[in-house]
């Protein structure tokens, strides 16, 4: 019999993945958002809620320059005169460490004008003077034996639109050296001076040019701070020189500060 002739081999199909498994995407690692500094850390109880009508507590004014007086609730200063100023200062009480709200409504102001708050006065002419100016700006100055010292130049704010009328929500934390400052809730800047760490607290308003300025000041809240909430002020390490044997490094330079 005749075997019969073999048959050929097949080679294998290929297996073709109709649906292939879909790459997984690495994921980007999550950054997580430090929370914002706490500005005003420490506030704690009431001290004071003034709603202006207790007369006895600030100082009132008639004069030619213009007039300091009582409304309803509030505390007006009226500047008649051109380039004329006025301030009331509060007869109690002396004030170190603590957080203070207080509302400013400003009905006639143009640009030129300002006004503002005494801050840890010592006598009509030891203060700090915190100043909003009607252009839509803010400065801090030191004035001591009525000599004037800068500490902060003007700065713009966008909570501070220039022109009247307008209401703005002033606020001020202090501690140790440090002031910071609020409007409308929003922290502006902040300055650091040892001269004055207490004093009375007042409010101001200077004409700058020939037209009347009235401003009047409401709703003041002053409340205690608790230092134990308070974080210490960071400080900065100094880089270690190195040491190389038999090499003297020339003394390391400080950064100069801008502005300083």
């Amino acid at each position: 019999m005749t075997p019969p002739e073999p048959s050929a081999t097949l080679s294998p199909t290929a297996t073709i993945d109709w649906f292939p498994a879909s790459a997984t995407p690495t994921r980007a690692p999550t950054h997580t958002m430090a929370p914002t500094p706490d500005q005003r850390p420490g506030v704690t109880g009431q001290i004071l809620a003034d709603d202006f009508t207790h007369l006895e507590t600030w100082q009132t004014l008639n004069s030619q320059v213009g007039n300091v007086t009582f409304g309803r609730e509030e505390l007006t200063i009226a500047v008649a005169q051109p380039k004329g100023q006025l301030f009331s200062l509060r007869n109690a009480p002396v004030l170190t460490d603590y957080y203070l709200e207080i509302t400013a409504t400003a009905s006639l102001c143009r640009s030129g004008d300002v006004y503002g708050l005494l801050l840890h006065a010592n006598s009509d002419r030891d203060f700090y003077r915190f100043l909003i100016g009607c252009n839509g700006q803010l400065r801090l100055e030191r004035v001591k034996n009525a000599e004037v010292v800068l500490l902060h130049d003007w700065t713009v704010s966008g909570q501070v639109p220039p022109g009247s009328p307008l209401v703005s929500r002033i606020g001020v934390w202090a501690y140790n050296q440090e002031m910071r400052f609020f409007i409308n809730g929003v922290f502006q800047f902040s300055a650091v001076d040892p001269v004055f760490r207490s004093g009375t607290l007042g409010i101001f308003a200077r004409s700058g040019g020939q037209t009347a300025l009235s401003v009047s000041f409401s709703a003041l809240d002053i409340y205690r701070l608790d230092a134990d909430a308070i974080p210490p002020t960071p400080t900065v390490t100094p880089t270690p020189t190195r040491t190389i044997p038999g090499v003297t490094l020339p003394p390391t330079r400080a950064t100069p500060v801008p502005g300083g």
